[in-house]
């Protein structure tokens, strides 16, 4: 019998429960989420020439835009500005999503010896990275330093069994529901959805989903569903809407 706990759902919705999506893609990679103050900002690595890059795939690193540079010393500088913090409300966690794009093991030493480099990144209690995407098996997560987290998936076991060093579930939309941001969602793909939020909420992680619509409807409809972080490519429309 699986006993209800609601104690992650959000109680009331900020720009705390915005996740900035493709954050790479925005018109300035990570100032402009940063700026805003969003809780979670997502940055697509790729380790490739001794370099890791932030892009979807390597066809987009036209934009050259590199993870130390961009996101690391963008935000310490922000954490200077703050006296430690990530945001000047000092109860903020700010959660850096880190999507492994390429080599599990190899992206993952280079992205660990890259935080290595900016002090006040470890260890920051006011800062989350969180690795998604290509990662070690989970067997291995208790391996890693203990400011490296997880991204969990919420029906695999080798997951739930390393769940203390999981940050967050995340899961892809479709593979629950067909619907496309208009109208209802179908009663019974509700009810799966109800479910695994209310599992994830039960062992006191948060949820995520990605692949949604992405549009005012939805946006409200994940409210209504208690997913702590609304996944968006239009962060500005989102953070205006919940404030």
């Amino acid at each position: 019998m699986l006993v209800i706990s609601l104690a992650a759902q959000p109680v009331k919705y900020s720009i705390a429960n915005i996740h900035a999506h493709n954050d790479y893609d925005h018109n300035i990679p990570f100032i402009q989420a940063y700026g805003l103050q969003l809780g979670s900002i997502e940055a697509d690595v790729l380790w490739i020439n001794d370099t890791l890059f932030v892009a979807h795939s390597a066809k987009e690193l036209k934009r050259n835009v590199l993870f130390e540079n961009t996101y690391l010393k963008k935000l310490e500088e922000g954490i200077k500005k703050n006296n430690g913090y990530a945001y000047p409300d000092t109860s903020r966690i700010l959660q850096l999503l880190i999507d492994v794009k390429t080599d599990s093991l190899q992206t993952l030493d280079a992205v660990i010896n890259s935080i290595k480099k900016f002090p006040l990144l470890l260890n920051n209690r006011s800062v989350r990275f969180v690795i998604t995407g290509n990662q070690p098996p989970p067997v291995q997560f208790g391996s890693y330093p203990s400011y490296i987290l997880f991204d969990g998936k919420i029906n695999d076991a080798s997951h739930l069994q390393q769940v203390n060093r999981v940050a967050i579930f995340s899961a892809n939309f479709a593979t629950y529901s067909k619907w496309k941001g208009e109208g209802a969602i179908p009663e019974s793909e509700l009810l799966v959805l109800k479910k695994n939020i209310a599992y994830a909420h039960a062992l006191h992680k948060q949820i995520r989903f990605w692949g949604v619509p992405d549009n005012r409807h939805t946006w409200e409809m994940m409210m209504e569903l208690g997913v702590d972080y609304i996944n968006t490519d239009h962060i500005v429309d989102v953070a205006a809407f919940v404030k």
